[in-house]
């Protein structure tokens, strides 16, 4: 399966999600962006988006 990497800031560490996980959003200014929840502390994290992991969502 393909995962995204986010970086927690709660537990200072890069942590991957799986992308079914993975909610897309479109920022203001057009660009993609992505908002999960870290499976280990359960907060909230966001990533804007590269071309790369826009196409895993897509």
């Amino acid at each position: 399966m393909a995962v995204i990497k986010f970086y927690s800031v709660k537990l200072r560490k890069s942590v991957e999600v799986d992308v079914s996980q993975v909610t897309k959003v479109m920022l203001k200014n057009g660009r993609p962006a992505a908002s999960a929840v870290d499976p280990e502390s359960g907060t909230k994290m966001f990533k804007i988006l590269s071309a790369a992991d826009a196409a895993l969502l897509a």
